[in-house]
């Protein structure tokens, strides 16, 4: 399989109004194959969000922005607007974390589904539109999709809201879907069915899939390969089952947050300390404050992302190599 993503040296600031400096992502590289289902891990904040929507370079204007973004072999950074009306919705399909939000309220799912497919396949005829739009609906498991077709997104539960922004995602045939936190306000037992639908659907259209989450356990519902960022850095990269897998200390840090649901007694765990300071840049590395495992070296260079046992990791002392 050929790389459809390729990203190298990508570097993201965001601008304050006291003309402070943001530092959202730092040198990122990373390279995604064709038909490859990756998930990106990390806490709020730590620049997982940002680089989603670098991939469509929707990036609010306090945004400064250098490096690389390649999408099959073509630069997309300096793409104008009506250039990258080819690449969002085309290339690129997106689900966003608030279907709620993301759905315009006076407008009904007829509308939302059929103006996109018009704007960009230029098709104007009814009942084509209508037969591609509850297709579409169908294929993202909506039963009862000729109702849902004519009902406005306050009528529908949070779970339907979701199906339909995934619909008007896929409904330009796109070769990537980025789902950014999908998960997010819905119901434990929603959020097991859009994992599902997402599985289903990577397979049957054979998509490039990028999961964007704060939550390990849904990761590894997904994806096999694990891209752990930190403080707008990638820390781990790897394919990544289980906690033994983990040779970061965060990664290992992340497992141990998610409650064991098989023990009777349960002991939440929690992530000590905060992110560092993101309007700085510091020559060490990033976690050592939080760290159950830094060394004093840790705290005195700044570190690459190198190859350990099985994975690429950011970290002077991966576990594996760690003395028991």
């Amino acid at each position: 399989m050929g790389n459809i993503i390729e990203i190298n040296d990508l570097c993201v600031n965001y601008r304050t109004q006291n003309q402070e400096k943001i530092y959202a992502l730092r040198n990122l590289k990373l390279i995604i194959k064709k038909g490859e289902t990756v998930a990106i891990v990390g806490e709020s904040g730590c620049g997982k969000s940002t680089l989603a929507i670098s991939l469509i370079n929707l990036l609010p204007e306090n945004a400064e922005v250098s490096g690389s973004i390649k999408i099959d072999g073509k630069e997309i950074l300096d793409k104008n607007n009506k250039e990258l009306q080819n690449v969002r919705g085309e290339k690129i399909g997106m689900i966003f974390q608030e279907p709620g939000a993301s759905l315009n309220p006076i407008f009904s799912i007829k509308e939302q589904i059929e103006e996109t497919i018009k704007f960009h396949k230029k098709i104007s005829d009814k009942k084509i539109l209508k037969d591609m739009s509850i297709n579409l609906l169908r294929e993202v498991g909506i039963k009862d999709a000729e109702r849902i077709y004519e009902s406005f997104p306050h009528q529908l539960s949070g779970g339907l809201q979701q199906r339909v922004m995934i619909a008007i995602a896929l409904s330009l045939s796109p070769e990537i879907l980025i789902a950014d936190e999908p998960t997010t306000s819905l119901d434990v037992t929603v959020q097991a069915q859009i994992i599902e639908l997402l599985n289903k659907l990577k397979k049957q259209r054979n998509l490039t899939t990028i999961l964007i989450t704060h939550d390990l356990h849904l990761a590894l519902e997904l994806s096999k390969r694990i891209i752990v960022i930190y403080a707008g850095e990638v820390v781990e990269d790897g394919y990544i089952k289980s906690e033994k897998d983990a040779e970061h200390p965060y990664t290992k840090a992340l497992f141990e947050i998610i409650p064991d649901v098989i023990k009777k007694r349960k002991k939440f765990k929690i992530i000590k300390g905060e992110l560092p300071d993101m309007k700085k840049i510091y020559e060490r590395c990033n976690f050592s404050d939080r760290c159950n495992f830094v060394h004093e070296k840790c705290r005195e260079i700044s570190l690459e992302l190198v190859r350990a046992d099985k994975n690429y990791v950011r970290c002077l002392f991966p576990l594996k190599g760690r003395k028991k």
